[in-house]
């Protein structure tokens, strides 16, 4: 705007003509003839007409990703002007320059992953990226985790080779000596263990628990409910409830419904336990939801944001967990599903039994959940059950005591005297108050005839 203001602004040629100097005085004043004002701002008011129209003409200027996660399709649908997606070709050209980005800054020694330790899912993730250093973070990121992983490699080849030096001084020993050696891991009684047996023993009593024991259903429907570190933590939360139920002397029959393969959650729980969908392996991995697989009568939802106690347990029922990690979200899914449903709903008896801290959630993990309903089943008994709400949640009687005791005792110390004395004193009045309300015999004195006259 500026630059054509002083285009079109008249030359000097134009302006020496149109002044004129007045002197009055010592004052001197300097005019310009209102003709030249006027074709100024003629010519102003007709450059900024046209750039209004330039502009106008233009179309709004928009920052579009085409390789965006599909989170974000669905909101682009609902604009009436979306933008077009990538094509193929692009997205391998695109994946080309990154790659060979990569391996330059690799080459070059920067924080950046060797070409080879950089999988699919993390180039899908690059692609999603916006900016050069937003890539270049999560290069970093990646760069860390292969260098832990290298880092626990090299200790454990150094371990291989500290356990060869090790066996060979004892068979140094053993020819040495020809006397037979009782203890761990020469001659003994005892049959050795291996981990294949306990994971044999473990898988056995799921298979076990998959005819006769009591159902738990763990929903996993909200996986489009949570951001991606809360899927991320929802998966490792599942993987616990896998693991602590096996590792349970009565574990449940366990069933994962309604579950999506292509979620984030499920993925990241396949990293955790990689033969999950083998047809041998004890776990139940359903597509379908619980309502087709169970009767409705037997359902019942436990979910914190309804009104009723789960007072007793019924190994009849089916109860219901979902799989959510509501951290950011915390609308009342569960019940807004369950009522959708026509299913019973039940929340644990926690204010009953428990003395919350301030500011502290009411919200228990997976796990914690399926620890509460293990020692439910077996000792029916709620004190005994909720032991496994963590301790930093609830408020200990005991300790708010002592610490009540010591907080007096502070005081106490301010104003020079002892909480203890005063106790003491205290419990010395009371007794002294006691004694004086019996009645004590009096002495006997020996009668003395000399004395006894002199008194009168």
């Amino acid at each position: 705007m500026l630059k054509s203001l002083l285009r079109l602004a008249p030359t000097r040629s134009v302006l020496c003509p149109n002044l004129q100097v007045l002197r009055s005085g010592n004052q001197s004043l300097l005019t310009v003839s209102a003709s030249l004002l006027s074709k100024t701002s003629r010519n102003c008011a007709k450059v900024a007409t046209e750039e209004n129209a330039e502009n106008e003409t233009q179309p709004p200027k928009t920052h579009y990703n085409p390789f965006a996660q599909d989170n974000l399709a669905s909101n682009m649908d609902k604009n009436t002007n979306s933008a077009p997606t990538a094509s193929e070709e692009e997205r391998s050209k695109l994946l080309k320059v990154l790659q060979l980005e990569v391996d330059i800054a690799h080459q070059e020694g920067r924080r950046v992953p060797a070409l080879e330790s950089v999988t699919d899912e993390n180039w899908a993730f690059i692609l999603t990226l916006p900016s050069k250093s937003a890539r270049y973070k999560y290069y970093t990121y990646l760069w860390q985790i292969e260098a832990k992983k290298q880092a626990k490699e090299r200790k454990k080849e150094e371990r291989a080779l500290q356990v060869l030096e090790r066996k060979e001084e004892m068979r140094k020993e053993r020819e040495a000596n020809p006397h037979i050696i009782y203890g761990l891991g020469h001659t003994s009684i005892f049959l050795r263990i291996y981990d294949s047996a306990i994971n044999d023993f473990m898988n056995n009593r799921l298979s076990r628990a998959m005819q006769f024991s009591p159902k738990i259903v763990l929903d996993c429907s909200y996986d489009r409910h949570m951001t991606r570190r809360e899927s991320l933590n929802a998966a490792k939360q599942l993987m616990l409830c896998f693991a602590e139920n096996r590792a349970h002397d009565d574990p449940f029959d366990l069933h994962y419904c309604n579950v999506n393969l292509d979620s984030v959650s499920i993925k990241a729980l396949k990293r955790y336990i990689p033969t999950m969908l083998n047809p041998e392996f004890p776990m139940n991995v359903h597509e379908k939801c619980f309502t087709e697989l169970f009767p409705k009568e037997n359902l019942v939802y436990l979910t914190p944001h309804c009104r009723t106690d789960l007072e007793v347990y019924n190994p009849d029922d089916v109860y219901i967990v979902g799989a959510m990690v509501d951290t950011v979200n915390n609308e009342p899914l569960s019940l807004g599903k369950a009522k959708r449903l026509g299913i019973r709903m039940a929340r644990l008896p926690l204010d009953r039994y428990l003395q919350w801290g301030a500011g502290s959630g009411k919200s228990l993990t997976l796990n914690h959940m399926v620890n509460i309903l293990l020692d439910l089943k077996s000792t029916k008994d709620w004190a005994q059950a909720l032991k496994h709400v963590p301790r930093r949640k609830v408020v200990d009687m005991a300790a708010d005591a002592q610490r009540q005791r010591r907080t007096l005792e502070n005081r106490a110390n301010k104003l020079n005297f002892r909480l203890d004395d005063i106790l003491d004193e205290n419990h010395r009045n009371e007794c002294n108050v006691r004694k004086s309300n019996v009645r004590t015999p009096k002495k006997k004195t020996e009668f003395n005839l000399e004395t006894w006259g002199s008194k009168k």
